[in-house]
């Protein structure tokens, strides 16, 4: 089912991790974006992602292997594989609701694999993942059209809708992109360092958390933390710890009844100004309004 193709020769820059959280009583990522975006860079993070593309064309680089996609391409990409798509558009053109993504925690894919042995195809897609695939042939118009319907189902009927769709690609025919893909074997203890930063600001207070405190757990001086973990994110401690609180207070806004102030405190920000500033940069609307909507697209579910 499955076949390697000829790796390209040269390696991209470094890659950023992204930051990806799922939203409360969500398994999955379901997202779209135009390109250009903040989000379409050369990345990697530690979910399982499938990504059509629904309009456009161009080059694409998966670990080390440099393909061309177009309309209709998709791809599997494994946890930590460095990836991005690139188009080549002219000044200020965009190409609208180019890609459409399900992003997936391994843990969630390894349990359904575990809870039902049927799924073995699934089990064989996702170690080939592991170094990229592209899928092709007869069905590929059939699994965009899955994939797509996604985006128009209810919570609970898009997890079935996603096995479902699971277990086609599995069938499906497929290249493997990368020939031997190791993100560590170059930078092996950056790489350890990061993953042992990410699980601890994860777990970490975010009323408290301060970058001296997380560079003396990892045994290195507060300077070269900072340099460690600007080449790894792409940004600064601070704005990534920003992003944290803003996700811990998305949730809190849609699983409590909290007033807002109380959420902007536990979620790690002075004052009330502060919160709805932040919050308004990083979602566009304000906590309250954001809250609204997610009640309303609640009950829409319902």
């Amino acid at each position: 089912m499955s076949h390697r193709r000829k790796p390209f020769a040269t390696q991209p820059l470094q890659p950023v991790y992204e930051l990806i959280t799922a939203k409360p009583a969500h398994s999955f990522t379901l997202s779209r974006h135009d390109y250009p975006a903040e989000c379409a860079k050369w990345n990697y993070h530690p979910e399982y992602e499938l990504h059509l593309i629904t309009a456009g064309s161009g080059r694409y680089v998966v670990g080390d292997h440099v393909g061309t996609f177009y309309a209709r391409s998709m791809f599997l990409i494994g946890p930590n594989l460095p990836h991005n798509w690139l188009s080549n558009l002219g000044q200020e053109q965009v190409c609208h609701g180019r890609d459409l993504i399900v992003q997936i925690q391994p843990s969630w894919l390894q349990g359904l694999i575990q809870l039902c042995p049927e799924f073995g195809d699934i089990l064989r897609l996702i170690e080939d993942a592991a170094n990229g695939v592209e899928f092709h042939g007869p069905s590929l118009e059939m699994l965009c059209h899955q994939m797509e319907d996604l985006e128009f189902s209810d919570p609970a009927e898009r997890v079935s809708k996603l096995i479902a769709l699971l277990v086609n690609l599995a069938q499906a025919p497929r290249h493997i992109l990368c020939q031997s893909w190791n993100p560590r074997s170059s930078k092996a203890e950056e790489s350890r360092v990061i993953d042992q930063v990410m699980q601890s600001l994860l777990s970490s207070d975010l009323k408290t958390i301060k970058q001296a405190e997380i560079a003396h757990r990892v045994k290195m001086s507060p300077s070269a933390f900072s340099r460690l973990f600007q080449q790894a994110t792409g940004g600064t401690f601070t704005s990534f710890v920003r992003r944290l609180r803003i996700s811990r207070a998305c949730n809190l806004l849609m699983t409590t009844r909290d007033p807002i102030s109380v959420i902007g405190a536990e979620a790690g920000f002075s004052n009330l100004s502060n919160f709805n500033r932040v919050f308004l940069e990083e979602k566009g609307v304000t906590p309250r309004r954001y809250r609204r909507e997610a009640e309303q697209s609640i009950q829409a579910s319902i």
